[in-house]
């Protein structure tokens, strides 16, 4: 693996007390306009439930969305990582209804809310938790469901050579700008094919998925109507405090941001007026860290004119520029390390 440099520094009484290191890829549909690290074969990464959005796209493709009469919070759901909220598991509740499947059929697994508040009003009422509750639980509704349109089995979906993933590696691919053979894979933790690709190309991919011009129908028009509906109901993306829910409410249905595990973060930007190009930014935390990416993310997307949540209170805790105990002190802060302070001239100036 080669050297990846820092992103993000904490520092404690102005002394370097922990070093984020990684990548960073910026590009439009066809070019890098700026990097940081290894970006590019035959370096890769896994972005996790950062492609999630690849993963719903077949089923509004094949119009399943309308043959089910899904609304835009089910739609929204098969791209989260969902915090497993009463909303949340309503609507999965809800989705699979409308399929006619059944909780059994998942292979998601089972694991407690990631939403805290959810998770301890669960235990005080002595329930159960479901593979609804699971963060992935609406990506392997979609799945089933487009495994049942095609007529495949529906035991084996997750199995990397079921057409259901042959077709979504297939859409990542086209998305990426790559061949499908350099895409490598692994299982993630949800049991569905984990896809490894370079950091550009998944920046790249996001780019397409902001403006999906030049790809075939009904490929793109689903596309566009993923994006749409995704960051018009980003709490069904993600859940409270996340920064897919913030950046999505102050983009301005202009931005799309979805985070994956073991420090990945990737957003697709669509441009503040014709004529200039989608981007995308994919950025890989080499310890897996989450609080490695928030600032750099920020930063990049003031950079880009966006105007990101100042309130704390829009963000997880790990977000905060400023660090503070549990008295509320202030004992340290997260920096920008150098390499991100030397962009250039914004692409949309």
């Amino acid at each position: 693996m080669l050297e990846r440099p820092p992103l993000s520094l904490l520092l404690r009484a102005g002394l370097v007390e922990s070093v984020h290191r990684g990548a960073v890829a910026v590009t439009t549909t066809e070019r890098t306009l700026f990097s940081i690290g290894p970006v590019d074969p035959p370096e890769l990464v896994f972005p996790r439930s950062a492609i999630k959005p690849f993963q719903a796209l077949p089923l509004l493709e094949d119009g399943l969305d309308r043959v089910f009469g899904l609304d835009p919070r089910e739609v929204a759901l098969t791209t989260a990582s969902h915090g497993g909220d009463e909303s949340h598991v309503a609507v999965a509740q809800s989705l699979m209804a409308k399929s006619g499947l059944r909780v059994e059929q998942l292979l998601c697994g089972v694991h407690a809310p990631m939403d805290r508040a959810a998770t301890r009003r669960m235990l005080r009422a002595g329930q159960t938790f479901t593979s609804l509750h699971h963060n992935c639980s609406g990506k392997h509704l979609s799945m089933l469901m487009q495994a049942r349109h095609l007529g495949a089995s529906l035991p084996d979906y997750t199995d990397p050579d079921h057409p259901v993933q042959t077709r979504i590696r297939d859409r990542i691919a086209l998305f990426a700008g790559i061949a499908v053979d350099g895409i490598k894979i692994g299982i993630d933790g949800c049991s569905a094919p984990a896809f490894a690709l370079p950091l550009a190309a998944l920046a790249r991919a996001m780019a397409r998925f902001a403006d999906p011009t030049g790809l075939p129908e009904p490929t793109a028009s689903a596309a566009t109507r993923l994006f749409d509906i995704a960051v018009a109901e980003p709490h069904f993306v993600s859940g409270s405090r996340r920064i897919d829910l913030a950046v999505a409410r102050t983009g301005h249905g202009r931005a799309f941001c979805k985070i994956g595990a073991e420090g990945v973060l990737a957003l697709a930007l669509r441009p503040p007026r014709p004529g200039l190009p989608a981007i995308g930014i994919a950025i890989k935390v080499e310890d897996g860290n989450e609080r490695g990416y928030f600032q750099p993310a920020l930063h990049l997307l003031r950079w880009l004119g966006f105007d990101p949540p100042a309130d704390a209170a829009e963000l997880p805790n790990e977000a905060a520029e400023t660090l503070l105990n549990y008295r509320g002190l202030e004992v340290g802060k997260i920096a920008i390390a150098d390499p991100l302070l030397r962009l250039p001239a914004s692409p949309w100036s």
